[in-house]
């Protein structure tokens, strides 16, 4: 399905503590695709977000996203990486991309993401109570999260909330749900591992991992094992586990 546009849902109604029932009960007749939401801590602004409505009950939104040789993240600041919805387009390999808004007319391949820490609360906790729900996948293409015969792996798991530096709590493990391989996403990255961006290390090397790695955000240990914003001498793409030949086209990152 090519991107959603048709009407939105209202942005003024869509606050964190109604997003949940602006969706239930209507996954099977609101398309996927993009929506306008309007967050309790960023009022001012409608918040444009990419909803996947077909897969596991639909109300899947799009958090990260990475296309290959594009550039991944690069330059994202701290202070964004919590507080905004991140988009951008443009990019060629280990290179500086373009901050843009989405539009009606993109589609999943026209653009990388980076929904702000902050919003991921809001908009979880609607599969389990009290855990934000992940499932993330790996294809050769840009592919949705509900066309699930083109993913080349996919896994879910969970964890119920930010530490003080934005590591993942309480992280558990629901399934590989295509592929045997578990990704290193879950297995190393969310062990508690504290965000870092080109401009706040909080990781556990001696340097700044994000600048080993074209300045891209990721929960660095010292430094990575399956980082779906790579590049600085290795591959510009998602790696699914290790830091091997195990990196494909595309990667993305849902949540409910």
């Amino acid at each position: 399905m090519s991107a959603f546009t048709g009407p939105k849902l209202d942005a003024t109604q869509a606050t964190p503590t109604n997003i949940e029932n602006r969706f239930r009960g209507r996954e099977s007749t609101t398309p996927t695709g993009l929506y306008a939401f309007r967050m309790s801590h960023n009022s001012d602004k409608a918040v444009r977000l990419w909803v996947d409505n077909e897969y596991d009950g639909g109300g899947w939104t799009l958090v990260l996203n990475n296309n290959q040789y594009t550039g991944g993240m690069n330059n994202l600041k701290y202070d964004d990486a919590i507080n905004k919805a991140n988009y951008r387009t443009g990019g060629s390999d280990d290179s500086t991309n373009n901050v843009t808004i989405l539009k009606n007319s993109y589609g999943l391949g026209d653009f990388n993401c980076w929904v702000g820490l902050k919003y991921w609360s809001a908009l979880a906790n609607k599969k389990t109570s009290g855990k934000i729900t992940v499932v993330q996948i790996v294809a050769s293409s840009p592919v949705e999260l509900n066309d699930t015969a083109n993913h080349t792996y996919r896994a879910e798991w969970t964890f119920t909330g930010w530490s003080s530096t934005y590591g993942m709590e309480n992280k558990a493990f629901v399934a590989n749900l295509k592929g045997t391989t578990t990704p290193g996403f879950y297995s190393y990255h969310a062990s508690n591992r504290s965000l870092t961006t080109y401009d706040n290390d909080q990781d556990g090397n001696s340097g700044n991992c994000a600048t080993y790695y074209n300045n891209n955000p990721f929960w660095y240990g010292s430094c990575w094992s399956g980082n779906y914003f790579a590049g600085g001498g290795y591959a510009d793409r998602p790696y699914w586990n290790s830091s091997g030949g195990d990196n494909h086209a595309y990667g993305a990152v849902y949540i409910k």
